[in-house]
């Protein structure tokens, strides 16, 4: 009868285990819903900034909030770095390509009564839209939409039209499938802190490397990249071609200039670069599987460290003179 029972509870632990993963999994694998939000854009960006706050910037005495961004602080109470979750960009080139037009939605823990006084404050303008109010600030010759959504959500806009933002808030109240290049985000790698999906415009990309090289990505394809941390911090980026042969050119060119660059490093008799950050520009490797060209790269921690402490030292985590 003991032995039933050991059985018995083995296969429960064994099921809810399973449960859990399963659940995770499919977390893992749904686009996140500050992504979906979004408007159409030729690059769309995620960043989880949870596990940043482990950092405890606050506390550390990095921060030098200054001018604007320290009024913005002495406001609203938020301090980025401390209390944003979430970001997620879309973005686009204008018709005449003279500017930018993009989107941001943020989620975050502050209180909404604070920031919405303060928004009051700034802006020119208040539209009413289905039950939410969109602020209007002028800033630098564009009008910056704001709109406090539901869920501790903030949507940014800087578009000339109102529409984007009507089209965040009706996203936010009927869910979709969000902008076109999403389709992608099944190419990024399970467990990601943070990517981007770029669309190569209609006319070759030039994509400069570490010594000065430079690869020339073909038009209309497809760029996705990602950060994954895992004792190091492992980056990806895959290039979907329109075919093997313009894949296969892309790593060629890649590869021949990484052989150049460390040849060089090989040939010339100094003490050379840093040992950790030679090893990580030492990992940087291209592939080619079909239609898509790989590249990937770890940073080991000692080299986090290093950036950490001397940003750090220089007072340099953040520095953000506007919100």
């Amino acid at each position: 009868m003991l032995k039933h029972r050991k059985l018995l509870i083995l296969a429960i632990l064994l099921a809810a285990a399973a449960a859990v993963g399963f659940v995770i999994y499919r977390h893992g694998t749904q686009v996140p819903l500050v992504a979906q939000l979004l408007p159409e854009g030729d690059l769309i960006l995620y960043a989880n900034l949870k596990p940043v706050h482990l950092f405890d910037l606050n506390k550390s005495g990095a921060v030098q909030p200054q001018g604007d961004y320290k009024d913005f602080v002495d406001h609203t109470g938020i301090q980025p770095e401390r209390d944003i979750d979430e970001v997620a960009m879309s973005r686009r080139d204008t018709a005449d390509g003279r500017d930018v037009e993009s989107s941001e939605i943020l989620t975050g823990h502050f209180d909404q009564n604070r920031l919405r006084d303060y928004l009051q404050l700034l802006s020119s303008a208040r539209e009413p839209y289905r039950n939410y109010t969109i602020y209007s600030i002028d800033h630098e010759g564009h009008t910056v939409r704001v709109a406090l959504l539901d869920g501790g959500k903030v949507a940014i806009t800087n578009m000339v039209s109102p529409e984007p933002m009507h089209g965040i808030i009706d996203r936010s109240l009927n869910p979709s499938a969000g902008p076109v290049l999403l389709a992608h985000y099944s190419d990024v790698p399970l467990g990601s802190l943070a990517w981007l999906i770029d669309r190569i415009p209609n006319k070759p990309d030039n994509v400069e490397l570490p010594g000065g090289f430079a690869i020339t990505l073909p038009a209309e394809a497809v760029a996705v990249g990602s950060l994954r941390y895992t004792g190091s911090l492992l980056v990806r980026a895959d290039v979907i071609a329109q075919s093997e042969a313009q894949a296969r050119q892309i790593v060629d060119s890649a590869n021949s200039h990484l052989a150049l660059v460390r040849s060089i490093g090989q040939f010339i008799k100094t003490k050379g670069p840093d040992q950790d950050i030679k090893a990580a520009f030492d990992s940087l490797q291209a592939t080619q599987k079909e239609n898509v060209a790989t590249f990937t790269a770890t940073i080991p921690q000692s080299v986090l460290n290093k950036i950490w402490s001397e940003a750090r030292s220089q007072g340099a985590i953040p520095t953000a003179s506007k919100p």
